[in-house]
């Protein structure tokens, strides 16, 4: 992906919007406190990244910050969906 689209606010909050949307129509499947815990981190990615795209011509070092926060949070994520897909095969719902 190009800078200019890793930085454009209107893709922050596309991303920000499909996260919001994807967890509202995936709530009625989630159901145990646990399975929500990957698009808690999903979520929290995309917010740090629109945080960060709003800071960054106020303070380049917290927008530095919270984009790192935010592949963290990414990181996260990816790993809990893992986790989760394989507590959901072995019957842990």
């Amino acid at each position: 992906m190009s800078t200019n689209v890793l930085k454009s606010k209107a893709f922050a909050w596309a991303a920000l919007v499909l996260v919001i949307l994807v967890i509202g129509f995936s709530f009625p499947i989630r159901t145990v406190w646990w399975s929500f815990s990957d698009v808690f981190f999903i979520f929290m990615m995309v917010f740090s990244h629109l945080m960060a795209v709003y800071l960054a011509r106020f303070n380049v070092f917290a927008s530095k910050k919270l984009d790192f926060f935010a592949l963290i949070f990414g990181i996260l994520g990816v790993v809990a969906l893992i986790v989760e897909a394989v507590l959901f095969s072995l019957g842990f719902a």
